[in-house]
């Protein structure tokens, strides 16, 4: 019983650490998304989204054990993006709209879409059998033996 209690707290102690990362990311790369090499726009922002939100959802797999848990990443970035994207009552607000605030949402988007499907694509049934799995045992067939001579 208490091994059973340790793993829970390890798995609620990671979804917890997962939820904190992606809103730790999300803030970050909200305020990347204004970052520009001499005068050029730089969508370092959206590079950083994808890779955070696809991985960070492979992380809350891997420490939670269950793949409902990339949900929570997503919310999460989701939640602080928007919150971000809209303009207080002064009018200012951090992700503009620009190359690099559409490259932040369309990227980190991109990121979650394939770690959803990553892990809730459809998978083969177990049961009906694989091209590339393994095949049944073939039937053993009798060996030619040599006829004796007379």
């Amino acid at each position: 019983m208490r091994a059973k209690g340790l793993e829970t707290a390890i798995r609620v102690g990671g979804a917890v650490v997962v939820t904190a990362a992606a809103l730790l990311a999300a803030v970050l790369e909200s305020f990347l998304v204004p970052y520009y090499i001499a005068g050029i726009a730089v969508p370092l922002a959206g590079a950083i989204a994808f890779v955070a939100n696809w991985r960070l959802a492979a992380l809350a797999v891997y420490w939670t054990g269950g793949r409902w848990s990339v949900i929570l990443t997503s919310l999460t970035w989701f939640a602080v993006v928007l919150l971000a994207s809209m303009p207080t009552g002064a009018g200012s607000l951090v992700i503009g709209s620009g190359f690099n605030g559409y490259m932040l949402l369309l990227a980190g988007t991109a990121g979650i879409a394939l770690a959803l499907w990553q892990y809730f694509r459809p998978r083969p049934n177990a049961k009906a059998p694989s091209a590339v799995g393994p095949r049944p045992p073939a039937q053993a067939t009798p060996t030619a033996t040599k006829e004796s001579r007379p």
